[in-house]
């Protein structure tokens, strides 16, 4: 019975060490980028190095388990965009929202770099059908174009999330402009949204320097 409640333990233990460091690498990673050590990580979990390689054997395992995670976070929030009163409505708020995680995120710009095919495999079997769905609805109710893909998702978005990330300040206010652009480019009708103000000329400079280096 003692060894029975000491394994009992001893699994409750590692499970609880594994969300801590699952929950540590995700505010490092969102800060810093995928660049961040794992004794960043270890430190902000308030664990050992050795704890954070007993739960994940190296720093690409525990990049991986990040990236399975978003996606079934991802997934969720592309099932709440598709029960929107329209396709359109819930495709603008899906590009909205993700380009709002990239802003706040530097790890969504880089995770689908550093991860192995099969999870990338995964991405493609849970998000690809449900964005296509949400993009041929969007289309067939006569309000997106109908040479957008859904393909053209991730590309813009990423493209776009980057400029939030291009200044110290201002940045992402700065793809929030750029998205709502984009966003009345690709809409086959009107679309109501305010576009923000562009870039001040005195910041132009500021940018121009940030998006060099």
């Amino acid at each position: 019975m003692a060894d029975t409640t000491s394994a009992r333990a001893l699994r409750t233990d590692a499970a609880r060490n594994r969300a801590r460091i699952l929950e540590a690498a995700e505010a490092v990673f969102a800060r810093d980028g995928l660049a961040a050590s794992m004794g960043d990580i270890a430190q902000a979990a308030g664990l050992g190095v050795g704890t954070l390689y007993r739960r994940f054997e190296s720093k690409s395992a525990l990049v991986e388990a990040i990236f399975r995670h978003r996606i079934d976070d991802l997934a969720a929030v592309i099932d709440r965009c598709r029960a929107q009163p329209s396709a359109w409505d819930g495709l603008t708020m899906l590009m909205r929202l993700y380009v709002g995680a990239l802003a706040r995120d530097r790890a969504v710009m880089e995770l689908a770099t550093e991860v192995t095919e099969p999870a990338l495999r995964v991405l493609r079997e849970r998000i690809v059908p449900a964005l296509a769905d949400l993009v041929e609805r969007a289309q067939s109710e006569g309000a997106l174009r109908e040479d957008f893909t859904a393909a053209d998702v991730p590309v813009l978005t990423h493209a776009i999330g980057a400029i939030a990330h291009s200044m110290p300040s201002g940045g992402p206010r700065l793809a929030q402009r750029h998205l709502e652009l984009l966003l009345k480019g690709i809409a086959a009708t009107p679309d109501p949204v305010p576009i923000p103000p562009p870039l001040a000329d005195e910041d132009f400079g500021v940018w121009l320097q940030a998006a060099v280096l």
